[in-house]
């Protein structure tokens, strides 16, 4: 096709080429946008709770809540929790251990949520995703101290049993032993969670950057009592097993208030 530029364009032939100059600008402009200027940011709505534990996997907390990606999708690497106890400054490092489902199954007559093991995922872009989530020791440390600690306390067990055909009877001498007396004074010693109030620092590792939400919390005396009845169960639980007796811990709910 030849151009006669001596020739003026008439206003359809300058619209015409108007408009294919837009349609090739818009594209180009919307990827720089999308690419170079647009951020990609990450929120966390939490439920405003937090569950407390403390059995033989040590101190632990669970935080239930749901994560959004604005603009961009993201993906999710890694997440860390570190629970500061105002008090002291006494510190617990802990990391994203399960994912708790946010939907109850019948099981045989009973609620339960069922979990899986936590690892990295992808929220889309301008969408939401559940994050129930466990922190625990990912390494153990606590675990290998409390078997070290009970493992005299456990290998009795097995004789005691023999002797003992009511859970009742094996229960009192199982108790009055010092390897018990010894396990409980370890479990009351690490047990984290004292009356006072923390601060909680959760933070998202995703994409090729991260970002901390800190928020506080408070455990009350009541809460404290509920969770020491715990270091008789964490001694108890492998006894009761022999026997057939259900465990019976406690946790204890506390409010997730952020920290501005």
């Amino acid at each position: 096709m030849k151009f006669d530029f001596s020739v003026p364009m008439t206003f359809y032939e300058f619209l015409a080429i108007l408009l294919a100059a837009i349609a090739i600008i818009i594209p180009i402009a919307q990827a720089i946008w999308n690419k170079w200027i647009l951020h990609t940011e990450l929120k966390f709505y939490p439920t405003g709770r937090a569950i407390l534990f403390y059995n033989q996997s040590g101190s632990y907390i669970r935080i239930d809540g749901v994560c959004e990606a604005i603009h961009k999708a993201i993906s999710v690497k890694k997440i860390n929790l570190k629970v500061t106890r105002k008090k002291d400054e006494a510190k617990l490092n802990l990391s994203w251990s399960s994912f708790i489902s946010p939907v109850n199954q019948n099981m045989i007559g009973a609620y339960v949520q069922t979990t899986e093991a936590a690892h990295p995922f992808r929220i889309e872009s301008d969408s939401i995703m559940c994050t129930f989530m466990e922190f625990g020791d990912m390494f153990d440390t606590f675990g290998k101290d409390f078997r070290l600690n009970t493992n005299d306390l456990f290998s009795e067990i097995p004789e005691i049993k023999e002797n003992c055909s009511d859970y009742s009877q094996a229960s009192m001498i199982y108790i009055q032993k010092k390897e018990y007396a010894d396990a409980k004074d370890f479990l009351a010693k690490e047990l984290f969670w004292k009356i006072g109030k923390y601060i909680v620092e959760i933070e998202v590792e995703y994409n090729n950057t991260s970002k901390k939400f800190t928020y506080e919390i408070s455990v009350a005396e009541n809460d404290f009592k509920s969770l020491s009845d715990n270091f008789d169960e964490a001694l108890l639980s492998p006894l009761k097993s022999v026997y057939g007796i259900p465990w019976n811990y406690r946790t204890v709910i506390v409010e997730l208030q952020n920290v501005k």
